[in-house]
């Protein structure tokens, strides 16, 4: 019973530490989800002396490979599911809006950023 308990603990470390280096930039949990949006960079909340910010993140799930993705209204290309663009940041509190369609499903994503220029 004690080698039993040994190799079930042996057996689900070895499969942590499998995902841990596999990544989690195509996650297997979001395939079978229509749309995933994902948004790398910025990170909600923070603060930058930039008056510009790159926005980047990608897309996954089943209906990834004709998504559109926006931020703030505008059109953003994709490439290989993956998308980068800039945005002008108006002195204190600035919400990006990034949205993805994709057959039917459509998400929208916010991220504060305050822009708190250098003095």
């Amino acid at each position: 019973m004690n080698n039993r308990i040994i190799w079930v603990s042996v057996v689900f470390l070895l499969s942590l530490l499998s995902l841990m280096l596999t990544g989690c930039e195509n996650a297997p949990w979001e395939s079978g989800r229509l749309l995933v949006l994902n948004i790398d960079t910025p990170k909600e909340g923070i603060t930058v002396n930039a008056a510009t910010v790159t926005v980047s993140g990608r897309v996954a799930g089943t209906e990834s490979k004709g998504a559109k993705v926006g931020v703030n209204g505008a059109d953003v290309p994709l490439k290989d599911l993956k998308f980068s663009t800039e945005v002008t940041l108006n002195e204190g509190k600035n919400v990006i809006n990034v949205n993805a369609t994709g057959g039917q499903a459509n998400l929208k994503q916010p991220v504060t950023v305050t822009y708190a220029p250098a003095k």
